[in-house]
């Protein structure tokens, strides 16, 4: 019973993680039942009511007797594709192959476990398909794959006939103005990172990275389902313009769950600390793919394509002559189709600077060498180059199968896994891992491979890039990486970032030096600090919130009979809410503690001896000037104190824009405090921003009498 217990905890835990707290997760989940269903229905409810627009729309056009008679002819096949439209969502005796099954359906949209059903979300109508049933079809593709395969007029065979895409399924709000299907978003240069705007002003720097964004697409649409037209013949130039395709764009999204961003960053480190490679992984990303225009379209700052917003019609196209002409109305928009996608994923950015034939090829390498490691097939793990495959800086790995493999997040939370990926990948480029000697082909093959054959590097789903790939470029890359570990930061921020949130978090210098000693042997950094555990009413020093352990390092006043009970009776609270509680006296070696908990703190890499926590260089030079004259002669005070340094204010960030200066960072030993004015008109944003970011900090006035005693006082122990 006891062992049922222990397993229960750990998988309510591993499934309540990134949900809060494991007691109530259930009746959240069970909560949320209602919602989910609701929300599984849209695309149906979105599809119907489209459909049951358009019909009407059409009918009020026929019964208009000042409209043309070639606009209700029109209107007639539109009002019969509509009722079609209709009768194949509605119909209950519909085939099991249907993407409107209802188990298929539900699936499709994550409400049911799609074990049998892929997912299959954009649907194109086939008029004139005929089954057995006299219906007709609905053709549906994955997003990723229907945003090139459905683009505006592309060209479908299907058993045995052809189709042109020329008109997509307009959602309902469409037809009052084309404010309403468009959308805005920016996408970082730099990065890829993509920033969804809803209203003004947007972000000017970008979150991920920090550069500063470009200007936003203004015209994005979001393409849901399509329609077609059937073609009895194709011309020559339509071929060359379908071999050609699309200019495709890729871009993500890291999730943000209870208000903070859902990604975990990691660094890949060499064994004498150089960073060799940054690493951040994201559950359930948004993915965005954009389809920008033509690859040989003229004018290449022109993106998008004409979209008829009353009628859904997609222009003729400019790029192939002979391009049928679809009726359109007056309301003409250009628009650039977008699909998004929910993926588990990885961004790799090497150090360094990497051409593009090193960036293509380590792409390759990885891809295939995960594949093997975790006996995955081709088609379950994708690859991009972000920003661009004109401008590789990252790759971009993404779970592909339905539901994701969960492969990924090994490459982050297993120090051992990436390395082992790595020497896997010089192994199938034909190198020996070891002595780094070319063995020059692979097992069982008679020839010999100089950069690329399709045992190592070259696949079906690379091929654009095969005239980059050189595996020749690998050892100098993956040795290295084959002989380091990955060092994972335990919050949704860089390990360098998180370090100094913990350490403006502690109150203690004791504190302090156990936070720095952590970081310098290369083990886990704790989640989170002085963070109450409400059900206890129990606030530990430090919390590892996936492993579920409670850290206290104990100073002297932690020696005394009562505080010794008290200390007991906490334990026990947290023991029993199933925490586990570990103890850092003040005059006990702390080394050997961490060693004992492998699973918990990881393995060190070096030992170290006690230390005070890095901090930053208390002579440097104080220059009253670098602040206003109303604040200066309390800066100068301050300055004189004993231990005391201070420094001018620093730009605040929130959400990727900087929201002002701070007054002033002021610190004592190793206690920091940052300063906000309080007479000015931003204090609030700049103080909730500062809190958010973890900082101590006191809000302060110029002509407060005792404003330099309340600093002070602040910095005291």
């Amino acid at each position: 019973m006891a062992r049922k217990q222990h397993v229960d905890r750990d998988a309510q835990q591993h499934l309540a993680r990134r949900d809060g707290d494991p007691e109530d997760w259930l009746d959240r989940v069970l909560g949320q039942v209602p919602t989910s269903f609701d929300n599984a229905c849209r695309r149906w409810r979105g599809l119907y009511l489209a459909a049951l627009n358009q019909s009407k729309r059409q009918q009020r056009i026929i019964l208009d007797p000042s409209r043309d008679p070639k606009d209700r002819e029109s209107a007639k096949r539109l009002r019969a594709e509509a009722e079609a439209q209709l009768r194949l969502l509605l119909e209950t005796a519909a085939s099991t192959h249907s993407d409107f099954y209802s188990y298929r359906y539900f699936a499709c949209e994550g409400f049911l476990p799609g074990y049998n059903f892929p997912r299959l979300p954009l649907s194109a109508f086939l008029p004139g398909r005929r089954q057995k049933q006299g219906m007709d079809e609905f053709l549906t593709r994955p997003r990723f794959l229907a945003i090139s395969e459905f683009g505006p007029r592309s060209i479908i065979y299907h058993e045995g006939s052809r189709y042109v895409i020329n008109k997509v399924i307009l959602p309902v709000e469409g037809d009052e103005n084309s404010t309403s299907i468009k959308r805005r978003a920016i996408q970082c240069e730099g990065c890829g990172y993509i920033h969804p705007l809803e209203d003004e002003p947007g972000p000017d720097l970008c979150e991920s990275c920090g550069s500063k964004l470009p200007p936003a697409y203004d015209n994005l649409f979001r393409m849901q389902n399509v329609a077609t037209r059937r073609r009895d013949r194709i011309n020559s130039d339509e071929e060359e313009r379908f071999r050609l395709g699309y200019e495709l764009k890729t871009g993500l999204r890291f999730a943000r769950r209870g208000g903070v961003v859902s990604a975990r960053y990691a660094e890949l480190v060499a064994e004498d600390g150089e960073a060799l490679a940054s690493l951040v992984y994201g559950h359930g990303a948004t993915l965005w793919r954009m389809n920008l225009g033509w690859r040989r379209r003229k004018d290449k700052d022109q993106t998008g394509y004409v979209l008829d917003i009353e009628r859904g019609y997609w222009a003729k196209s400019q790029v192939v002559e002979d391009d049928p002409d679809d009726p359109l109305s007056p309301r003409l928009e250009r628009v650039v189709p977008y699909v998004e996608d929910t993926r588990n994923c990885i961004l790799v950015r090497p150090v360094g600077e990497l051409d593009a034939a090193q960036m293509a090829s380590l792409e390759a390498a990885l891809k295939t060498a995960i594949q093997v490691q975790f006996q995955l097939e081709d088609r379950e793990l994708a690859t991009e180059a972000l920003p661009s495959s004109e401008d590789r800086r990252q790759i971009l790995l993404y779970e592909a199968s339905e539901g994701g493999a969960g492969v990924l997040r090994r490459l982050v939370e297993d120090p051992d896994t990436l390395p082992a990926v790595a020497r896997l990948a010089l192994e199938i480029g034909h190198f020996d891992p070891d002595t780094g000697e070319d063995q020059r082909r692979a097992k069982r093959t008679r020839e010999d491979c100089e950069a690329a054959c399709y045992d190592c590097l070259l696949s079906y789903y690379n091929q654009r890039d095969h005239r980059l790939l050189d595996r020749q470029l690998l050892p100098d890359i993956l040795q290295p990486w084959m002989r380091a570990s990955v060092r994972t930061s335990p919050a949704p921020i860089p390990r360098d970032a998180q370090l100094m949130r913990l350490l403006n978090l502690c109150q203690s210098d004791l504190e302090r030096r156990w936070v720095g000693m952590v970081d310098r042997m290369g083990l886990k950094l704790p989640s989170d600090a002085q963070r109450l555990v409400d059900a206890c009413t129990v606030r530990p020093d430090f919390l590892y919130l996936d492993e579920g352990a409670a850290i206290f390092v104990d100073g002297p006043h932690h020696d005394t009979p009562e505080q010794q009970t008290t200390d007991d009776k906490q334990q026990d609270a947290l023991e029993d809410y199933g925490l586990t509680v570990i103890r850092f006296h003040h005059a006990a070696e702390w080394e050997p503690i961490l060693r004992r908990y492998p699973t918990l703190f990881g393995t060190p890499v070096a030992r170290v001896e006690l230390a005070p926590s890095p901090g930053t260089d208390a002579d440097a030079a104080f220059d009253p000037e670098d602040f206003d004259a109303s604040w200066r002669s309390v800066m100068i005070r301050l300055a004189a104190a004993e231990d005391v340094s201070v420094e001018p204010g620093n730009e605040v960030m929130d959400g990727g824009r900087v929201v002002d200066l701070d007054l002033a960072t002021v610190r004592k030993g190793e206690r920091t405090v940052r300063l906000v004015d309080d007479g000015k008109a931003t204090a609030d944003d700049v103080a909730n921003a500062l809190a958010k970011q973890g900082y101590r900090l006191l809000r302060v006035r110029s002509d407060e009498p005792d404003v330099v005693a309340r600093i002070l006082v602040e910095l005291e122990e």
